[in-house]
């Protein structure tokens, strides 16, 4: 058995500053959401490839899922459910997004959380600066925060939607 079968696979791009997630196949493919992962450029698209065009050399890290509530082929199948979709947007439906929903069911990512807070901070510290009160840093940033998650809600895909199918296709395979 591949020891990527399923796995929430991770490579740190740009000396670090930021990191790209995969789900591994087990058969030296990887589901991905490819935005940003090549460059800044990418309009992103669920898509399967190989470990070695995934990781471009880089060394891959398995991120541990203790408590995971999708077995590997589960998470596999759900990934598959995504391939073509392309609605990526980098803090509101990225790559971590895309693993984490397959293997937790959760639309999650520390990554985009740690961006939204900075982004919210900035706007903060600008209507800080503007007004000269500490009261228009905290309505700036809570502002900036509700923004960007209403834009966000643009780029989200359908879940009650793909969860029917998830649920649809497991009950198809079972028999």
């Amino acid at each position: 058995m591949d020891k990527y079968k399923g796995q929430h696979l991770v490579i740190k791009k740009a000396a670090g500053s930021y990191t790209h997630h995969g789900l591994g196949l087990g058969d030296g493919r990887v589901i991905h959401y490819s935005g940003f992962a090549d460059d800044l450029s990418g309009a992103g698209v669920v898509e399967k490839l190989s470990l070695d065009d995934f990781s471009k050399g880089k060394e891959v890290i398995i991120k541990p899922h203790t408590e995971r509530i999708f077995s590997a082929d589960d998470a596999m199948l759900r990934a598959s459910l995504r391939l073509g979709e392309a609605q990526y947007h980098v803090l509101h439906n990225n790559c971590e997004h895309l693993v984490e929903w397959c293997i937790n069911g959760r639309h999650f990512s520390q990554q985009s959380r740690r961006g939204k807070l900075a982004y919210s901070a900035g706007i903060g510290v600008r209507a800080l600066v503007g007004v000269k009160n500490p009261v228009g840093f905290l309505a700036g940033a809570a502002a900036g925060y509700a923004y960007i998650n209403h834009q966000g809600l643009k780029k989200v895909p359908d879940f009650k939607a793909l969860e029917d199918e998830f649920n649809r296709l497991k009950s198809v395979l079972l028999f």
